[in-house]
């Protein structure tokens, strides 16, 4: 479970049901703002992959039924690409896409965010939702909850920014 929101660092919670990761996570600013920084490429830009890579892909068509597209190059010279379709806009307290692995021939996953404020407080929970327990154990196995929590420090630290001006 993540810590207490108290200024110190925060990490996400990871817990697996069958074919599906439910992630966990809370946001020291406002569900909009987080939405946002989710939605707009300018922000993704700044977070998403958090230091592992030069982000560069970042395409979104914010519509449902819309594509969004991200890439990076690792230090390595490996490309790393995530792509989906957006299923389900309500802004700021739900997101639904599909999720693809473009770098190997996968199934898709089903990403479920609900975003809830409380005094200030967003609370992310994410359900994603694989074609099969095998996927799920190449996930967690790929180090993908690390990756994770590295991109969502670096999301808390642009809200933390564009929420005092400075983003």
């Amino acid at each position: 479970m993540s810590d207490p929101i108290d200024g110190t660092q925060q990490r996400a919670s990871v817990t697996r049901h069958d074919n599906q990761l439910v992630i966990t996570r809370a946001f020291a600013a406002p569900a909009a703002l987080v939405y946002e920084a989710m939605t707009r490429p300018e922000h993704i830009r700044q977070w998403w992959g958090a230091g592992h890579g030069e982000v560069t892909t970042c395409e979104v068509d914010l519509r449902v039924g819309g594509r969004w597209h991200f890439a990076q190059v690792t230090p390595d010279g490996t490309e790393v690409s995530f792509s989906g379709e957006y299923r389900e806009l309500d802004p700021p307290s739900r997101l639904v896409h599909t999720e693809v692995f473009d770098n190997i021939q996968s199934p898709p996953s089903l990403v479920e965010t609900s975003f809830t404020e409380e005094g200030g407080v967003t609370h992310l929970r994410a359900v994603i939702t694989y074609d099969s327990p095998q996927t799920v154990d190449m996930v967690v196995a790929s180090g993908m909850e690390s990756g994770m929590n590295d991109s969502y420090d670096a999301l808390e630290a642009l809200v933390q920014r564009v929420a005092a001006g400075n983003g």
